[in-house]
């Protein structure tokens, strides 16, 4: 598995807005590597570190099985999770 970090990652541009309620466990999230194409992730983990909110995400890429650990500031866009079906 590939592990790329946030400074492996290409901040989004200044006219995407999101705060921290946009991204739960399950979304999925677009993020451009520096030396790469953009790829898409399902968040699997969040968590406060130093302050700011860390999230992980996992994908498949061509190559390899990816991991990102990111931060709100490096979501390109965010796609919201499916509703769950309800259990009877």
């Amino acid at each position: 598995m590939k592990n790329i970090y946030p400074t492996g990652l290409v901040s989004r541009p200044e006219h995407i807005a999101l705060n921290k309620t946009d991204i739960r466990i399950g979304d999925t999230v677009y993020l451009q590597p520096k030396n790469g194409p953009r790829m898409a992730g399902t968040v699997i983990f969040s968590s406060p570190v130093h302050g700011c909110t860390t999230y992980t995400a996992d994908a498949q890429s061509q190559d390899a099985n990816v991991r990102f650990r990111f931060r709100l500031q490096d979501v390109h866009h965010v796609a919201a999770r499916h509703a769950m079906p309800a259990l009877n």
